[in-house]
């Protein structure tokens, strides 16, 4: 069985998410960032882990056990990662945003 995502796929994903943070990193140096925009931030880093952490699960290629060895370090990687955002999510979304900056 022939998986519908190739490498390229997950290249073009990794693009992505590092033009998106350097979009961040940039917008963050220009002013705070609001709650609002922190909380839309990681809920993409969450959708685009999930959609990698899909591509690499649903791929039944035989790479191999060295590769295989890879492949399930990275599928705990990304895990971590999802739960780790998934946790700033609930601790920021318990934070009162201060309306009157100074």
């Amino acid at each position: 069985m022939k998986s519908s995502h190739s490498g390229c796929d997950i290249i073009i994903l990794f693009l992505m998410f590092m033009d998106w943070v350097e979009m961040l990193l940039k917008k963050s140096c220009e002013k705070t960032l609001t709650k609002k925009e922190v909380l839309h931030s990681l809920f993409h880093m969450i959708e685009v882990n999930e959609n990698t952490l899909n591509q690499i699960k649903s791929d039944k290629r035989d790479f191999g056990p060295e590769l295989e060895e890879l492949k399930n370090t990275e599928i705990q990687d990304i895990d971590f990662h999802i739960k780790y955002y998934r946790g700033l999510v609930n601790f920021i979304n318990n934070i009162t945003e201060n309306k009157n900056p100074k």
